[in-house]
């Protein structure tokens, strides 16, 4: 674990590249600079990296949805009079008219064809954009006004991974009583997890993220590459299909990327899962060598023992290798013990205990 000196080089280094406070908290977070794991209970630079990271992803929280808290004003004002439902309704088309981009049609279109799945429409993306907008701003449920069963998609198949989402988890069902995506609904998930499970949404969320975005691209620049098509094949028969067909969601020089992945993993323990074992099956195709995952996460804890992370900290490309190797550490644990949730007393029990 990095101590005091290298944290606080690390942080005055990324600082200086111009990047705010906040923005530099973020970027030591997505790289793991310290891991729950490995600190103590009374370590006072922990509790100071959690405190920082809570506020940081809490600015982002503030700060990331103006569209969002436009639309759900009208909830806050708590009137439901089916004027001001319609102006909210009305308000969250023209949102999603403008997030239907030519460059979202586009990524849909290349993740379509490398995944042989149909493609949908500008509509259709900006029906699915419009109800995400209504959803979190807690006007919606997710699903409602949606014809069809989620489990099954377009091609006829159930998602490989559909039974990890067939039991709601009672953890996370908890942790909030309002929509995920709403502000609301994302300070509360929050502030009810602690940070071992914080810090295992983001490495796997941020991994899986990363490297769904990388296998399309080596997918779409050579055809011939038969791992990178066989990876896109599975990812497309999972629910990370998506990931597929957007742009990239998470990027080690883009430092709040990691806060909006970090919630979204966090809210929904299924998709952490699913996560861990497709992240697993394409770290065994990506390193031939490996009989099976434990030698997956023997060569990710080699890896981090010997890396000195305040130093990869300065590049982009350090960055993501730590994010990986963090991934893979973190899945394999969560698939070891099958959970995603901290049970035990850990270093950031006492926030947690008096969360819940």
């Amino acid at each position: 674990m990095a101590g005091l000196h290298d944290y606080v080089e690390s942080l005055a280094l990324r600082t200086g590249q111009g990047r705010s406070t906040d923005e530099a908290v973020l970027t030591l977070f997505m790289a793991g600079i310290l891991q729950p794991r490995n600190a103590r209970n009374s370590d006072e630079l922990t509790a100071t990296h959690i405190a920082s990271a809570r506020r940081a992803i809490n600015k982002w929280i503030d700060s990331g949805g103006k569209d969002r808290d436009r639309i759900s004003r009208v909830a806050n004002d708590g009137d439901y009079s089916e004027s001001a439902l319609d102006d909210a309704y009305k308000e969250a088309e023209k949102v999603a008219k403008r997030r239907a981009s030519k460059a979202k049609i586009a990524f849909d279109r290349i993740g379509a064809e490398l995944s042989d799945t149909l493609p949908r429409t500008r509509d259709e993306i900006k029906d699915a954009e419009e109800r995400s907008y209504l959803s979190a701003a807690r006007l919606q449920t997710p699903l409602e006004g949606h014809n069809g069963d989620e489990r099954i998609w377009d091609n006829g198949l159930v998602p490989l991974d559909a039974l990890m989402f067939r039991d709601e988890c009672p953890v996370c069902t908890s942790r909030t009583k309002h929509m995920a995506g709403s502000l609301i609904g994302q300070r509360e998930i929050l502030k009810s997890a602690c940070f071992c499970e914080i810090n295992r949404a983001r490495a796997i969320g941020g991994a899986i993220s990363m490297l769904v975005a990388s296998m399309r691209d080596a997918a779409l620049e050579d055809p011939s590459d038969a791992t990178a098509q066989a990876s896109v094949q599975l990812i497309a028969n999972t629910v990370f299909r998506f990931l597929l067909r957007d742009i990239r969601k998470v990027s080690p020089d883009q430092p709040t990327s990691i806060a909006a992945c970090t919630l979204f993993f966090l809210h929904d323990c299924s998709w952490l899962r699913s996560g861990a074992a497709t992240l697993m099956q394409l770290s065994l195709w990506h390193i031939k060598s490996a009989k099976d995952i434990s030698t997956i996460a023997s060569v990710s804890r080699a890896m981090d023992e010997v890396l000195h992370r305040p130093s990869l900290v300065r590049s982009t490309e350090g960055i993501g290798l730590l994010l990986m190797i963090d991934g893979i550490s973190e899945a394999n644990e969560l698939l070891r013990h099958n959970s995603a949730h901290c049970h035990s007393p850990c270093v950031d029990h006492a926030h947690t205990s008096e969360a819940r």
